[in-house]
């Protein structure tokens, strides 16, 4: 990050993301983006309004001190010269407390006006929102206004009303000013004539709305005249009369318009406070007491809440899994998105709230300390003990699941936010000095932590330059007249989708010829850290004998598992190719090191090497990065009942969510969404290119290939019937057309939520593209003599199904029912078989008939799948997945279940315990 980028995100990025939530909040309230700009304007003034109060009060103080010491100056001026003129000057200065400096006291409010013209200006002078929108006479909030055209001369009328009501604003304000203060202000006006005359309608609208809210407050501060009052107040009904007349012919404008007087009248609310404190005297009474204010008491707090929430927590879930947050084709240090949100966060709680803090007066810095010391408090308290499980979130700082709180939760998490207040407050007002010292003690820690979280993040980088070497375009061949063997990993595939995937789309029978589907499948395990051992290396490799095996480290049998297979067909004549094996060297990016001691194993990394967006995807995902992060900690930090509306289904409330497009979806309901998802981009466009991965041998070779891919692990709404990602997705009518296709013989799959719609279209996306790439194989005569195996890891817990969750919902079945399709060499006919199978079966199947009495090249024994048959089956039920805290010798202790014959029936299954 340059100097000038740190200034900027400082500076003026706390105010252009201020704008940003202000407006999309005031979207979604209201539903126009012009009333929108109507309610920003509002809810910014409101919010400065006593920053520009103090600054007006300390402007005066300077013109009074000026003429008090302006004459007196002169006269020193003209009596003295040279270094003597020098020295009487600061004699004077001292004597009569003034410097020299304190002359910029009285160009505050202008300089007050430039970050917030220039935050205002970047968002909404770039707002794709608002373009093509239009708001009463405005044709066009994103473009200039044109609303005057005479022949071919288009004339912006909303400038010069911007111009004009800050005239008179300007006019109102330095009425008995000197001709220094009216020449300033006047000159301002016109740059700003100048400079916005053709910027869109939607910059210009916000400005002028600004300026009037300006000539109503020095109307309210500077004229005494009631009547004037009164014409103003009328002038402004008369608005809003004419802006409901302009909505009247649509009922659902008329309802948002009344919104938005609403929430303009509680805005007017203390504004009246404002009027009635300057114009009525009351009893003054000193609520905190006469102590001096404390700085430490509010910057303290500050700095606190600036490395928790810019440095803290976002480094924590960084530090968590650094590969997630690394782009193997442009490597950087995730570290560097810290700066950003750690600029941010100082911007907000160090820079702006620390301004209104030095102008306020004794009181209010009174106030505003204990602001921020029980806000500082809150933060740990709302992070620590509310909504820690939240779920899987991915890079882009979404969970999978959208959060959600019950109202009795809700309802605890403000009473316990209530009483540490009313602590913190006591604590402020009876042990000022110790408070400070344990906020103070506070802020070593976390910025301790964070040092250590930034310090890790580094180290594990250091250890990803593996990933920068496997740039290699992959490849693998099949041969015509030899035998072919391909097993394809869909990571989190769903058996159980199948029979409704197939009813919606029979034509997959014909592509999957040859193929049969065993839906009484069991995986040992619901995540890839469980699943995916018994799949590559056999039964010896399930959870429970990996923990029998205690002597060796879980990445020692893991990576054992995923060479079993590539070694023994390598060691028996066929050319093999292994695709991002799950995991490998226990690194969530796979390290293809661990088949170096085997130079004929071709290995790749196919994920994103044929996505076509992948750069404008990853620049995407990087700014996402660097705005969201901090916003991510003020929602792990913020009260239950504000989490939704700051995390807005993952969008932080980023107003033009067009610009979104590329880096992530946004799901509006379930069937409109926006945005691509990067992740299932990488590992979809996959799929959609093995043909061009495809090398056809006109000879006998024999071939091996095993793929992972990720497709139907990254739940997205796609465009439907053909499944395919978009900009745009809209499945209204065809999901209103096509309901029934979720029902089979009577028996429903539940798909009343996104999240299940989701995986069901990844599901059938896959499986679309795996049916076109087998036409390919057909084309050139490689399909028969080739065997298939489609499997999964595991499945998902989306409680789909009712008849299989058993235990009294304790397990969902389908969390352990992995996708299970098997074609042998020369089959043909769709199948269904009733077997009972696990995906451990998957090595037996592929060896069956090329190699004899197949043994482990690990431990020596013969890979069979007798286990079956010998007695009941034991499945791990755990929801410790990551490799990076479950990388002992064995796993984490967590519950246990055993299963026989069928995963269907209750009756067999059987709850061992928690071990």
């Amino acid at each position: 990050m340059s100097f000038l980028t740190a200034l900027y995100t400082l500076l003026i990025r706390p105010l252009e993301l201020l704008f940003e939530i202000i407006f999309c909040m005031a979207n979604r309230i209201v539903h126009h983006p012009g009333l929108a700009i109507i309610a920003l304007s509002l809810a910014m003034n409101f919010l400065v309004l006593p920053l520009y109060k103090r600054a007006d009060a300390m402007q005066e103080e300077e013109r009074k001190t000026e003429e008090k010491i302006g004459p007196w100056q002169e006269k020193i001026k003209k009596t003295f010269k040279g270094d003597e003129r020098f020295m009487m000057l600061q004699a004077f200065y001292r004597e009569n407390n003034y410097k020299p400096t304190d002359a910029l006291k009285g160009s505050l409010s202008l300089m007050l006006e430039i970050p917030f013209f220039i935050a205002a200006y970047r968002m909404l002078s770039s707002l794709k929102l608002l373009q093509g929108v239009k708001f009463g006479p405005i044709a066009d909030l994103g473009a200039p206004d044109h609303m005057i055209v005479i022949g071919a001369l288009a004339i912006n009328l909303l400038p010069i009303l911007m111009t004009l009501i800050n005239i008179i604003s300007s006019a109102i304000y330095t009425k008995g000013l000197p001709i220094k203060a009216k020449v300033q202000l006047y000159g301002m006006a016109l740059i700003f004539l100048v400079f916005l005359y053709n910027s869109p309608a939607g910059l210009v609208f916000y400005w002028t709305l600004n300026n009037l809210f300006s000539l109503v407050k020095n109307i309210f501060y500077k004229l005494k005249n009631p009547r004037l009052i009164l014409a103003v107040m009328s002038a402004l009904a008369g608005v809003g009369i004419i802006g409901y007349s302009v909505f009247k012919h649509n009922d659902l404008y008329t309802q948002r318009f009344v919104r938005l007087l609403i929430v303009g009248i509680l805005f007017l609310i203390p504004l009246a406070v404002i009027i009635l404190k300057k114009h009525v005297s009351f009893p003054k009474k000193d609520l905190l007491g006469r102590e001096k204010a404390r700085a430490s008491l509010f910057f303290f707090p500050a700095l606190f809440m600036t490395v928790f929430t810019g440095l803290l927590i976002p480094s924590a879930v960084i530090e968590s899994s650094v590969a997630e947050f690394t782009d193997p084709a442009a490597m950087a240090d995730p570290v560097r998105y810290l700066y950003y949100s750690g600029c941010i966060a100082a911007g907000y709680f160090i820079i702006w709230f620390g301004f209104f803090y030095l102008l306020a007066s004794e009181t209010g810095k009174k106030i505003m300390g204990m602001i921020s010391s029980s806000a500082a408090v809150v933060f740990v308290v709302d992070h620590m003990l509310f909504g820690n499980d939240l779920g899987t979130l991915s890079p882009s700082l979404k969970y999978e699941v959208k959060p959600e709180y019950s109202a009795a939760k809700q309802l605890i998490n403000l009473v316990v936010l209530f009483v540490v207040i009313a602590l913190v407050v006591l604590a402020v007002r009876f042990l000022g000095k110790q408070t400070s010292f344990v906020i103070m003690a506070a802020c070593l820690a976390v910025a301790g932590m964070s040092v250590m979280n930034m310090n890790s993040i580094s180290k594990e980088y250091k250890t990803l330059d593996y990933m920068a070497d496997q740039s290699e375009t992959p490849e693998f061949t099949l041969s015509r007249e030899g035998q072919n063997v391909v097993i394809i990993m869909l990571d989190r595939a769903l058996g159980a989708q199948i029979p409704y995937i197939l009813n919606e789309r029979p034509e997959l029978m014909e592509q999957f010829d040859g193929f049969t589907y065993y839906p009484d499948t069991l995986s040992f395990g619901g995540y890839t850290i469980f699943g995916t051992p018994p799949l590559y290396g056999g039964y010896e490799y399930t959870p429970e004998n990996m923990n029998l095996r205690s002597e060796d480290s879980l990445e020692v049998k893991h990576d054992e598992a995923l060479r079993v297979m590539p070694y023994l067909f390598d060691d028996n004549g066929f050319n093999v190719t292994v695709c991002d094996p799950s995991y490998a060297g226990y690194k969530w990016t796979p390290d293809l090191s661990i088949y170096s001691d085997h130079p004929d194993i071709n290995t790749y990394i196919t994920n994103n090497k044929f996505n076509d967006l992948a750069d404008t995807l990853s620049g995407g995902t990087e700014r996402i990065r660097e705005r969201n992060f901090f916003f991510y900690s003020i929602f792990r930090c913020a009260p239950l009942l504000l989490r939704g509306n700051i995390y807005n289904l993952g969008a932080y409330n980023e107003a033009d969510l067009s610009s979104r497009i590329v880096a992530s979806q946004s799901v509006d309901s379930m069937s409109v969404a926006s945005g691509y998802d990067p992740l299932f981009m990488n590992a979809y466009s996959v799929l959609a290119c093995l043909d061009q991965m495809t090398i056809i041998d006109e000879g006998g070779s024999d071939n091996f290939l095993l793929m992972t891919n990720d497709t139907t692990h990254e739940p997205t709404l796609l465009q439907e019937p053909d499944y395919t990602p978009e900009a745009y997705v809209n499945n209204t009518e065809f999901d209103r057309d096509m309901e029934q296709r979720y029902t089979i013989d009577g028996r429903t799959m539940r798909m009343d939520n996104s999240m299940r719609i989701m995986h069901y279209d990844v599901n059938m996306a896959a499986l679309i593209q795996l049916g076109e790439w087998f036409d390919y194989l057909r084309e050139q005569g490689v399909y028969d003599n080739t065997r298939i195996i489609i499997v999964s890891d595991h499945g998902r817990d989306i409680g789909q199904f009712d008849d299989m969750k058993f235990f009294d919902g304790d397990l969902d079945v389908e969390q352990v029912n992995p996708l299970l399709l098997v074609k042998d060499f020369d089959a043909d006919g769709f199948t269904v078989s009733d077997e009972f199978m696990t995906n451990g079966d998957v090595p037996v199947l592929a060896f069956d008939g090329l190699i004899e009495d197949p043994v482990n090249p690990f431990t020596g024994n013969l890979i069979t799948n007798e286990d079956k048959y010998s007695g009941d089956l034991h499945v791990f039920h755990s929801d410790m997945w990551s490799i990076d805290d479950n990388n002992g010798n064995t796993f984490l202790s967590d519950d246990w279940y055993s299963v026989h014959d069928s995963i269907f029936e209750e009756e067999n299954w059987e709850y061992l315990g928690f071990y």
